[in-house]
């Protein structure tokens, strides 16, 4: 029962003379971490979600929920310290706000009502530490998986085997049909992602659903992924690959469509079976690509099961139910840095990626309108969200203000010395130094108009000149956004000197880029940067995933021991078999 139930009509008339009614449209921040707690909520309507305090867009920071009924606010009530956790509106939130000196008036002058409020509060903190009590029973005892989780994994184990002996022409006809019909839904789908997720461009996801179904297919037509695949005559060594089994793969909220299909293609291929952990920001829109994916699945007579998704919003204790599970063979993690490192940590076998960072060498040939060009195409593209996308330009100094120019000719704004301080005080996080969460996939116009920063232009991109001791600040991290750093060198060996550096600070092993016609600097850039992609003359966002480049079209990215990966290469189907050598005596 609700306080306010508990309330007779006298006690409610005196404890609505010290409250205000409040309402908060969904998604807008109702309390933040950290701040003074000077007063309380009683939730009418609507969900409020809790969170951590996270600078990670693709790693769930949701600590719980609220329905009507309950206190939002009543810890730093009651103790005085700051709050301990952010508070959003999950839907639109209807409210009643009280604060502490109404509280400590109503104590006086009616302790009756007071009372009321004190034990319900108590009952409200011993319900919410009962339900923390079972989350971290859930983390300390993480081998006891509930029956949900077991039925989906013996599901999927069922599915697979009754797939593993399909023939070669059956498997890619399924596949065909597979990427053919998220193809033809493409432009749906893409405007239902940026609709959910607030993230990104529809139109650029459309190319990149059509990508991840289409071009990652042609990759596997025709290929064999069962059986004999290869023997060496004179070694008399025969290869055999097999299914690696259940596949637990995560799909971050940046790219959920392109990477569910993505990740299904490659590991049907294979026959192998897998299980969707979808981002809660992109629950609804991965969810339904998983079911259009399983209508398919129907059409072909083929196991439902062998592509399933977790249908509730779920949570890190959940995820590492599946990650610890003796019938999940292998992890294919997408996402955040801190899920990356679970999935490593949790047993299984797991292929994980890192964060890019991607310094872009602009040498004294480069053809300046060209790069200008292209890195605003680039860059611009899905707003920023690939993670292997430009995020540090380093431009040799005899041609800086040529560049800058050609830059200004096609939609960049350079900014000044206060504009830049108005920027990072507005879209970084100060402590972490990292783009803050409302701003991720964000056009450069909105994030400008933010700052106020205004300009007689339409503006695709943001371009802030900093020098070599700012690299350890915000701009010098992976920025997910139409935002790009620009450093100064003398030459083209300083260049590649800053950027090894701009990569030790984040970003080791994922991508590079240098833009030149010297072959000597070409090869220098390439033997000295720890970059898994080191791209010559191409855009990084659509480069790096084997548009435009002879790399294998992907939508996994590994990072090499640089980055604390398993793999530097772009995952395909051929990660996902287990290869058995037939060698016969010579």
């Amino acid at each position: 029962m609700s306080f306010l139930a508990q309330l007779q009509d006298e006690e409610l008339a005196i404890f609505e003379k010290y409250i205000s009614h409040v309402q908060f449209p969904r998604d807008s921040c109702i309390l933040r971490e950290g701040e003074p707690g000077d007063g309380c909520y009683i939730i009418d309507e609507g969900t409020v979600r809790l969170e951590l305090k996270n600078v990670e867009t693709d790693t769930d920071s949701v600590i719980g929920f609220l329905e009507p009924g309950a206190f939002l606010g009543e810890f730093s009530l009651l103790d005085g310290k700051p709050r301990s956790a952010s508070a959003y509106a999950h839907s639109d939130v209807k409210a009643r706000w009280f604060s502490k000196e109404s509280y400590e008036e109503i104590c006086r002058q009616y302790p009756q009502v007071g009372l009321k409020m004190a034990v319900a509060m108590g009952e409200n903190l011993s319900a919410k530490m009962r339900e923390l009590n079972e989350k971290i029973a859930g983390y300390v005892f993480a081998g006891d998986i509930d029956k949900d989780t077991h039925d989906m994994v013996a599901r999927a184990v069922k599915a697979q085997k009754l797939f593993e002996r399909w023939p070669e022409e059956r498997v890619d006809a399924l596949l065909k049909d597979i990427a053919e019909t998220i193809a033809g839904r493409a432009e749906e789908l893409a405007e239902e992602t940026v609709a959910e997720t607030g993230i990104g461009v529809a139109t650029d996801k459309v190319m990149k659903i059509r990508f991840a179904s289409l071009e990652v297919y042609k990759t596997t037509a025709g290929q064999r992924a069962s059986g004999e695949i290869k023997t060496d005559h004179e070694r008399q060594v025969t290869e055999i690959a097999s299914p690696v089994g259940v596949v637990l793969g995560l799909i971050p909220v940046t790219n959920p469509v392109s990477t569910v299909v993505f990740k299904t293609i490659v590991t049907l291929k294979g026959r192998n079976a897998i299980i969707m952990s979808c981002h809660r920001n992109a629950l609804g829109v991965g969810t339904k690509a998983v079911d259009i994916i399983r209508d398919v699945l129907e059409r072909h007579e083929a196991p439902m099961d062998l592509v399933q998704a977790i249908r509730k919003r779920s949570s890190r204790q959940k995820t590492m139910m599946f990650m610890n599970h003796p019938g999940v063979s292998l992890i294919l993690a997408t996402g955040g840095t801190s899920m990356v490192k679970a999935a490593y940590s949790s047993g299984t076998p797991a292929i994980g990626v890192g964060p890019g960072n991607a310094p872009v060498l602009v040498c004294s040939d480069a053809d300046l309108s060209a790069v200008a060009q292209t890195v605003i195409e680039s860059k611009s593209f899905d707003n920023g969200v690939i993670c292997g996308s430009e995020n540090n330009l380093v431009v040799v100094a005899s041609v800086r203000e040529s560049f800058i120019k050609m830059l200004g000719e096609n939609g960049a704004i350079i900014l000044r010395a206060d504009e830049k301080h108005r920027v990072a005080a507005q879209i970084f996080d100060p402590d972490s130094h990292t783009l803050k969460v409302s701003f991720v996939g964000k056009p450069a116009q909105y994030i400008a108009d933010s700052a106020d920063i205004r300009r007689d232009m339409e503006i695709r991109l943001i371009v802030v000149p900093i020098k070599e001791d700012e690299l350890k600040g915000p701009f010098g991290h992976e920025k997910l956004a139409p935002i790009l750093s620009l450093c100064t060198v003398d030459n083209e060996a300083k260049g590649i000197e800053m950027c090894k550096q701009i990569l030790l600070n984040q970003g080791r092993g994922h991508t590079a880029v240098i833009y030149t016609q010297n072959q000597e600097w070409v090869q220098q850039f390439g033997r000295e940067i720890e970059a898994s992609r080191i791209l010559v003359n191409s855009a990084a966002a659509l480069g790096c995933i084997g548009i435009g480049t002879g790399l294998t079209p992907s939508l996994t990215l590994g990072c090499g021991t640089f980055g604390r990966n398993s793999t530097t290469d772009n995952v395909s189907y051929t990660h996902l078999l287990n290869i058995k050598r037939l060698a016969m005596h010579l």
